[in-house]
């Protein structure tokens, strides 16, 4: 995936749409504030269990943590006049902690699962490069590096409206780094191939050994050729073509194809393929 065209709708829908090198438009619907927000509450939860272990591990693996914990509340209980500073204090250490394994988490989780967090498996969304492109630790560096911006004033309000004003639903980490969030959604089925009349098969007949010899990555290459034909320029169209034919004809033990014959010789071997 190379050419990409963000500001491309399909039904009303943001999204970019990509162009393969063979010329196929590939549609990367973008995800919406709503699928976002639903995603980062499932990840925060998961966050927010992670501090809570972190705490304890920290307390019982460190003595005296637990004792400077304990002698703060004591200087509280003394000095009433010092539970501000107290409870600045610690809240300023919690926020530390959570922007720390919230920044290692996220980084952990898109390197290794392909872009996608816990919250955003659930959701179906995945984090990728502008084009389509898996996204890499430097990508995944910065985006979550600018969560310290996002976050202001809090919880994401800043992340939350440069979603809403941007046309690829991003937030200003999405644009420092060049990725955009995408939902995977479910492709329809692909409609059923119709079936070649004998008289359309341009005179091709095919022996039951010559069928046989089709296996199941031959019969996608088959089919998968005959759907893409109609998407595909003519000049790109008869290149596909032509490697089509020639690695399925070798495969069979069949002669050369004629140029003007290779769409019938497919239509007429899937025919074949189908009644064998």
């Amino acid at each position: 995936m190379a050419d990409k065209a963000p500001h491309e709708t399909i039904a009303g829908e943001a999204g970019q749409v990509v162009r393969a090198p063979e010329q196929v438009a590939l549609y990367l619907p973008v995800a919406g504030p709503t699928s976002r927000m639903l995603a980062y509450a499932i990840d925060y939860l998961v966050v927010l269990v992670l501090q809570i272990a972190t705490l304890v591990l920290l307390v019982l693996a460190a003595p005296f943590v637990g004792r400077t914990f304990l002698n703060a509340f004591e200087t509280a209980r003394k000095h009433p006049e010092s539970v501000e500073g107290l409870v600045l204090s610690f809240f300023g250490l919690f926020l530390v902690i959570q922007l720390v394994i919230e920044w290692g988490y996220f980084v952990f989780c898109e390197m290794t699962t392909g872009g996608r967090s816990l919250g955003k498996a659930l959701v179906g969304l995945r984090v990728v490069r502008d084009g389509g492109f898996p996204i890499s630790l430097r990508e995944s560096l910065v985006r979550n590096l600018l969560r310290l911006v996002d976050v202001l004033p809090w919880y994401y309000t800043v992340g939350l409206v440069s979603i809403v004003l941007s046309r690829d639903g991003k937030r200003l980490g999405d644009l420092a780094a060049g990725t955009i969030v995408v939902r995977l959604d479910r492709p329809e089925l692909a409609a059923p191939l119709p079936d070649a009349p004998p008289d359309a098969s341009g005179g091709f007949r095919f022996e039951r050994s010559q069928i046989a010899r089709l296996g199941p990555n031959e019969l996608a290459l088959l089919r998968q050729t005959l759907r893409r034909l109609a998407a595909l320029p003519p000049e790109r169209a008869a290149e596909v073509l032509e490697r089509a034919v020639a690695v399925l004809s070798a495969r069979i033990g069949h002669g050369p194809v004629a140029a003007e014959e290779r769409e019938a010789f497919l239509r007429a071997l899937l025919h074949a393929a189908r009644v064998r």
